[in-house]
């Protein structure tokens, strides 16, 4: 198979798999900040790290809506993904020496 198609086919499903998950988190918060870092292989069955930055204090129960918007883009997707969720506080405060906070911010693509 033509590597150009296969990349073609890529773009097509990350960007309809990054328009169905802005939809859903914004319909529960439209001032979060989200940012997608896809795979790095090329495999479209590695899972996708979907970082949510609210404005409100991240409880069990915001959580879980935040986790049932994330089955729905999984199942109208196909795709699996791994939703991290954290106030834009603590996500400042307490990682911004992370390696990850560094690949979040450097690598990740904010929707």
């Amino acid at each position: 198979m033509d590597l150009n198609i296969i990349f073609a086919t890529m773009n097509k499903t990350s960007g309809d798999i990054s328009e169905l998950i802005k939809a859903h988190i914004q319909a529960l918060d439209p001032y979060a900040e989200v940012i997608i870092l896809f795979p790095q292989g090329t495999g479209l069955h590695e899972e996708i790290q979907v970082y949510v930055f609210t404005n409100e204090k991240v409880d069990f129960s915001l959580e879980q809506q935040y986790m049932d918007a994330r089955y729905k883009v999984e199942i109208q997707s196909g795709q699996s993904l791994s939703l991290y969720t954290y106030s834009k506080e603590e996500w400042h405060q307490q990682f911004s020496e992370t390696p990850i906070y560094q690949r979040v911010h450097c690598e990740g693509v904010c929707l």
